[in-house]
């Protein structure tokens, strides 16, 4: 059993290694997905956004379009429909709680709430690499595009 016991510790360690190396806030770096063999920026040039992992296993992740309308009217509620289509398309938001799986390199979004409803209650599963400051994932099936890249840089 003391060997069993001490067989887990170095899986626990390297657990929370890897899960602590993306506690902190990130800044979007890009958000990018395949298209006819070439990048193109999902949410038009030079989103931005923040993904906040905390040392609590929640995360809160947004990423939005740099040129969303001003609603014409000042009023959110009384947006045109062109308003309204642009500002849907041009943002994704969620938050939930993650896992990291560091033998996989796998970070695993329990998705409680997302802009795009249809992501409410999953989870997701996206293979990461860490370059130093820089958190680079991929997103399977993004947004009926097929896979999208998101890279983040930390914030200090």
């Amino acid at each position: 059993m003391m060997a069993f016991a001490l067989l887990c510790v170095p899986l626990r360690s390297a657990f929370a290694q890897a899960a602590n190396s993306l506690v902190g806030t990130w800044s979007l770096v890009s958000l990018t997905v395949a298209k006819s063999g070439s990048d193109v920026d999902l949410l038009g040039p030079h989103p931005q956004g923040q993904l906040i992992f905390g040392n609590d296993g929640r995360y809160v992740l947004m990423v939005v379009s740099s040129d969303l309308p001003k609603f014409s009217s000042g009023d959110v509620q009384q947006g045109t429909a062109e308003e309204n289509a642009k500002i849907i398309r041009g943002n994704v938001a969620h938050f939930g709680t993650y896992t990291v799986d560091p033998a996989a390199q796998i970070i695993a979004f329990h998705i409680q709430k997302c802009t795009f409803p249809n992501w409410d209650a999953e989870v997701q599963r996206r293979p990461f690499t860490l370059d130093g400051d820089r958190l680079t994932y991929i997103t399977p099936g993004a947004f009926g595009y097929g896979s999208s890249k998101v890279v983040w840089q930390r914030i200090k």
